[in-house]
């Protein structure tokens, strides 16, 4: 099938979509959202990275931003040269940032690229696993129409849950949303949050020891395991790899049979709000 009718895949880099799958598929491209230091301003995943986050975080109050206007033309002007006519974005949760909007705005102005753009109503590899599944139908071949009811379907069956050591970096970015603030930190109680329908942040659970975090969020994504139905497994870390492959293990133990599993590490853009010792894990109900 002629490249013209096929559809380019964009996933802003909040998606924390590992660098092989932009090597493997390569309909997939990522917008790069903004770091701001006090050296200046960076794009994620290109020229900061997520252990420069926790080092700067010590020291520096860091704050991230929507991508930059430039990017922006740039992404698309490359994917025109690329032969696309059409295009799909699936940009991070709108109950975090303003970034699709501003994307639908830049969208409506291109003359020669049709793109649909989406809310995720997620982040990291919730967001990234949608992406990544929508670019292996594109390499399949499957037309834009009919592509973009599946990215649809993707989008509400991805589901999520993030274990993080403290709530103190949401707070200091005005992210918290309907996170419940927790006391008793000197007790070793550990947030669980996950993303609603309206995709922000919210407390599923309060546990109370780091060890209990992998077990508690495996329980949480066989509860919405659904016998009969084909599904992709999530896990994602910051920063503590080890405890995200021990909890794949268990994971995959878990729940057998997974058409596929996406890891993934924590990016700088989201690293800044949610700082490092992220453990995640989550679901993906394919067609």
């Amino acid at each position: 099938m002629n490249d013209n009718n096929k559809t380019a895949i964009i996933v802003d880099s909040c998606g924390d979509v590992p660098k092989e799958y932009f090597e493997k598929y390569r309909h997939l491209f990522v917008l790069p959202m903004r770091i701001n230091c006090q050296d200046g301003s960076f794009r994620d995943g290109i020229e900061i990275s997520a252990e420069d986050v926790y080092r700067r975080q010590k020291t520096e109050n860091l704050t991230s931003s929507t991508p930059s206007g430039a990017d922006v033309e740039d992404l698309f002007r490359k994917i025109e040269e690329e032969g696309y006519q059409k295009a799909i974005a699936i940009i991070l949760s709108s109950g975090l940032t303003s970034t699709v909007n501003y994307i639908r705005l830049a969208a409506e102005e291109l003359e020669h690229l049709e793109v649909a753009v989406y809310d995720s109503f997620s982040a990291s590899i919730g967001e990234g696993a949608i992406a990544i599944q929508a670019a292996e139908y594109a390499e399949e071949g499957v037309p834009f129409e009919e592509l973009k009811k599946k990215v649809e379907k993707l989008i509400a069956g991805t589901k999520v849950f993030f274990s993080i050591d403290t709530l103190e970096y949401l707070q200091k970015g005005g992210r918290i949303g309907k996170v419940t603030a927790l006391a008793g930190t000197l007790l070793d109680i550990k947030p669980v949050i996950t993303l609603d329908e309206e995709g922000e942040l919210y407390t599923a659970a309060k546990v109370r020891s780091h060890k209990a975090v992998a077990k508690k969020l495996v329980q949480f994504v066989q509860e919405q395991a659904q016998e009969g139905r084909a599904f992709n497994l999530l896990v994602a870390d910051g920063g503590i790899q080890e405890e995200r492959d021990a909890l794949e293990v268990r994971l995959m133990e878990a729940l057998p049979g997974c058409h596929q599993i996406f890891r993934a590490k924590i990016g700088g853009a989201l690293s800044i709000h949610l700082g490092p010792g992220l453990l995640g894990a989550g679901i993906q109900y394919l067609d």
